[in-house]
């Protein structure tokens, strides 16, 4: 799911990656909730949530079309944890993905 552990742990650890994954961690939210919600600019939220989509840690659950055809998506986070750990000298990733439960290690080259 996850590019790789640099581009990961880089998201992760960014504040705007990090508030996105905060609301839309219990229920789905789109772009302009998010920027309502957050104080977060509109220009960043949206490139956060490409990047944050490409990764996997967010999904575009559902687009809702208004009558004048504008399209409105609404993504929800797929992290359930996130660790970034120091471990034998080098540092690692760890996610713990929501919908099939399963772990991804990933270690930060060097």
């Amino acid at each position: 799911m996850a590019k790789g552990a640099l581009s990961l742990s880089r998201l992760l650890a960014d504040e705007y990656s990090g508030r996105i994954l905060s609301l839309t961690f219990s229920q789905p939210r789109s772009v302009q909730e998010i920027c309502y919600l957050s104080g977060i600019p509109i220009a960043v939220a949206y490139r956060r949530i490409t990047a944050l989509e490409a990764s996997g840690l967010v999904k575009c659950l559902r687009t809702d079309v208004a009558s004048s055809g504008k399209k409105c998506k609404y993504y929800m986070c797929q992290v359930d944890v996130a660790r970034l750990t120091f471990r034998d000298g080098r540092f690692e990733v760890e996610v713990e993905w929501r919908d099939h439960g399963s772990k991804e290690m990933l270690c930060i080259p060097q």
